[in-house]
């Protein structure tokens, strides 16, 4: 895995300069996992970001169920990141994957001391929030319209 690439390719980094992802590339962690192991486990407190670099993974429910699929390129963590919560999902390896980690509090330090990085950081990562909760948005819509379709039937 190149970390360098993997970062300069995510998400996360889209608009950075090269000397604004020199900044993450000297906090940068590299993780590989197995399949079906976890690389988020919902309720760890926890807070780096990731960004998936190979492979994919799933994201479950708390009964372990799939909910979406993370694919190469795309951040891990971002809402325990953000709100400093416990992570809210479990993200599990579907065969074998890499990641980029990027610790808490190194990142939090650049994200204080250069704004042009933290406007840049957070812009992407709205981005990806923002999609995520339209995709769940449709998903509660479709249920409800099952939902809905059900009771009609029901009462006919």
């Amino acid at each position: 895995m190149n970390v360098q690439d993997a970062i300069r390719e995510s998400y996360l980094a889209q608009g950075f300069t090269e000397e604004q992802l020199e900044q993450l590339y000297a906090i940068a962690e590299e993780r590989s996992y197995v399949d079906g192991e976890p690389i988020l486990r919902q309720f760890d407190d926890s807070q780096d970001l990731l960004i998936l670099a190979s492979g994919r993974a799933n994201i479950l429910t708390v009964i372990g169920e799939p909910i979406g699929v993370v694919k190469p390129g795309m951040p891990l963590g971002e809402i325990s990141f953000l709100d400093s919560k416990p992570r809210s999902v479990s993200v599990v390896s579907s065969g074998p994957s890499d990641a980029v980690v990027l610790p808490a509090g190194p990142l939090r330090k650049i994200l204080q001391e250069r704004p042009d990085i933290a406007l840049r950081a957070l812009l992407n990562i709205s981005r990806v929030l923002c999609a995520r909760l339209r995709a769940a948005n449709n998903n509660i819509a479709a249920l409800m319209a099952i939902d809905e379709s059900e009771t009609s039937l029901s009462r006919g």
